[in-house]
Formats: structure tokens, C-alpha cells, sequence
């Protein structure tokens, strides 16, 4: 790797865990450069603005996650169970969000606090994250295995920002992993979905 290329995999690594721990508002151009002993100026030579490089950031982070899940799915080719599928891109966005590293953490912990215009740009990446968990719940509900009579959307984002909120209390450093996170998020959420399971009071949105 040539020494600029190097130089810029490092910016965009401690801009990443600046993000992850702390957020787009007390990330700044000045404590990304003292992080890897850095002048102001060398970094506007690679990026020409923070908000360039965030989104850098963030549309590697959602690279990762939609890799991961995709990856986890084209392994289940003869797998015909659509709860199945579920608790796999369950699973395989848990790992991606928790266990892999500050890229997807930084995405998470971040988007709430950018500007309009940030938002904007990642607003399509996002959504195209979102129609792979809506069609596993569209094939889940339309082979019969999952409920039909809830909000699909609001399925969807009960899933997805369960697995995100995790990252505000999950470090690690205890005996549950990423994996098990996933794990237990699908049998408390998507096990509700089932369509086997009793439900006397369900309510459209």
C-alpha cells in the first residue's frame, strides 16, 4: 500500500472510532488529526471536508453490514423457511453492527446527530438495507409463516433498531456475543411474528 493510501486508511480508521464512541458533534477535524499526530491541514489534502469524510465513514459502515447479511443469506440457497432467514440476516447484522470493529458501530451511534445534507446522501444506502429485511418479512408473510395482520414496516423497524439500540450497552467484554444478541432478539421479536403463535389483541398501524 502506497504511503498516501496508508495515510488515508488511517484518517478514515480514527475517524471511525471517533464516531463510534462519540458521535458526529464531538467529532472534529482537529481531534481526528491529533489522534494519529496529524496537522489540520494534511487531512483537508485527502478529504475536502469533515462531512466528506464521515460519509466515507458511514458508506463503508453500511457496506459492511449489507455484505454481512447478504453473505449470510447466499449461504442458505436450499433453505426454504423464511423464519429461518430472518434469524440468519438477524444474526449476521448483529456480528456486523457489534462485532465488527468502528465502521458499523460509527454509523449507528452517528446518524441520528448529521446534518440534513449528510442525511440525505445515506438516506438511499439505507433504504436500500431496508427492502433486504422487507422482503424477508414479505416472504415470510406470504408463505404463511409469519403474521399477516401486522405493519410490515413497523415489523421491520422493530427488528432492525433492537439490533441497534444494542450497541449503547453491549461491550463484549461478558459471555454473551454479537451472535447471541441476534440470537435473542429473534426469538423475542420475530417468534411475536409467527403465525403459529397466539395473538388475540393485534392492532394495524
Amino acid at each position: 500500500m502506497k504511503k498516501s493510501d496508508r495515510t488515508r486508511q488511517d484518517i478514515l480508521d480514527a475517524t471511525a472510532s471517533s464516531l463510534a464512541t462519540a458521535g458526529y458533534t464531538a467529532t472534529t477535524v482537529k481531534s481526528i488529526a491529533e489522534t494519529i499526530g496529524m496537522q489540520d491541514a494534511s487531512i483537508y489534502y485527502h478529504f475536502s471536508s469533515k462531512d466528506e469524510l464521515v460519509g466515507q465513514v458511514l458508506d463503508i459502515g453500511t457496506s459492511l453490514a449489507v455484505d454481512a447479511v447478504d453473505r449470510a443469506l447466499a449461504e442458505l440457497t436450499d433453505c426454504k423457511d423464511p423464519r429461518e432467514a430472518l434469524r440468519v440476516a438477524i444474526i449476521a447484522h448483529a456480528e456486523a453492527v457489534l462485532g465488527g470493529g468502528d465502521y458499523p458501530r460509527a454509523n449507528v451511534r452517528s446518524f441520528g446527530q448529521l446534518p440534513p445534507e449528510l442525511v440525505s446522501r445515506h438516506r438511499k444506502g439505507h433504504r436500500d438495507y431496508g427492502q433486504i429485511w422487507t422482503r424477508l418479512i414479505d416472504n415470510g408473510v406470504e408463505s404463511g409463516a409469519l403474521r399477516g395482520d401486522l405493519n410490515r414496516s413497523v415489523a421491520r423497524l422493530i427488528i432492525i433498531g433492537a439490533l441497534c439500540w444494542a450497541i449503547e450497552w453491549f461491550d463484549g467484554a461478558g459471555d454473551v456475543t454479537a451472535a447471541d444478541v441476534g440470537e435473542h432478539v429473534f426469538q423475542m421479536v420475530v417468534n411475536g411474528l409467527s403465525a403459529d403463535q397466539p395473538h388475540q389483541h393485534a392492532v394495524s398501524v
